[in-house]
């Protein structure tokens, strides 16, 4: 996951940085900031991964609430900036002639940091660092909340970073699906680079419902005590944690490297190895999704 996560968010800024796209397209930084958020989520795992396998926190009380909260703030940031890219997408598609100024996207990527860190902090400000038990010190764990708070948070991280984001994208779905049904007979580029946005949205929505939501119904299992250890149970749990910390590597290659502006480009070759086609010009609103 590490490999995969920081090679694909790497190319994407390699790509951002080689083409300039950020000043020429307004969408690519609210991808910029979904990607920075996600390439920071993963510089995260080491310590997750150090602590999984020596059953300890290595650092201090001070050092966990700051990891806890870089988790929860990194997620959140992704998270927000992926509902930012899915509303500017319904707008380009939607008024074409009229897409978002470039205050609309700073004022979108302002809104999703900020909305980021104020929501992280008091989820995270009771963070602590806890022995197993008695005579297992050497047993020590990063904790989100004390063990009082532990479901208020989790449902709390349902409501703000699953469920409100899920709403937003799928409401975008929704009013794009509605205008494709009522909107005019179009030419096929432009009903086939539309349909092909509509489509990026629903994937959207589906890879963040698939990544996120097995967690969340484990949570639950193990709250209504349904929970058993077994295998079956260990590869539930397993699977969901692979699930969540996929979605930082699903991100660059589903929004960036798949789209029709770096496919031919030679950054991306290890993707498409297919000779060169000469293509017509056309030129479309929606054709960079």
């Amino acid at each position: 996951i590490l490999g995969v996560g920081f090679g694909a968010n790497l190319l994407v800024f390699s790509l951002f940085a080689k083409h300039n796209s950020v000043r020429k397209n307004r969408l690519d930084a609210l991808l910029l900031s979904m990607a920075l958020a996600d390439f920071f989520s993963l510089l995260l795992i080491p310590f997750t991964l150090h602590s999984a396998v020596s059953f300890s926190w290595p650092l201090g009380d001070m050092s966990c609430k700051i990891y806890q909260f870089l988790l929860a703030f990194t997620l959140a940031a992704s998270t927000y900036s992926l509902c930012a890219v899915s509303m500017a997408r319904v707008m380009i598609i939607t008024n074409p002639y009229h897409p978002p100024t470039t205050d609309l996207v700073v004022l979108m990527l302002v809104m999703a940091w900020a909305l980021s860190f104020f929501i992280s902090l008091p989820l995270r400000i009771f963070a602590t660092k806890e022995s197993l038990g008695t005579g297992l010190t050497n047993f020590t764990f990063c904790l989100p909340t004390i063990q009082e708070h532990h479901y208020q948070v989790i449902l709390s991280q349902f409501v703000l970073y699953y469920f409100i984001p899920m709403l937003v994208i799928a409401a975008n779905y929704v009013r794009l699906a509605i205008f494709l049904h009522k909107s005019p007979i179009m030419s096929t580029v432009s009903t086939r680079n539309t349909r092909r946005a509509s489509l990026m949205v629903f994937l959207a929505a589906g890879t963040f419902s698939v990544c996120w939501l097995p967690g969340y119904i484990l949570e639950l299992c193990l709250y209504l005590g349904l929970y058993k250890h077994g295998q079956s149970w260990e590869m539930f749990y397993f699977t969901c944690t692979v699930l969540q910390y996929l979605h930082p590597c699903v991100n660059p290659v589903l929004y960036v490297l798949l789209s029709k502006r770096y496919r031919s480009n030679r950054g991306v070759w290890i993707f498409h190895c297919a000779r060169n086609r000469v293509h017509p010009q056309v030129t479309s609103m929606t054709e960079s999704f």
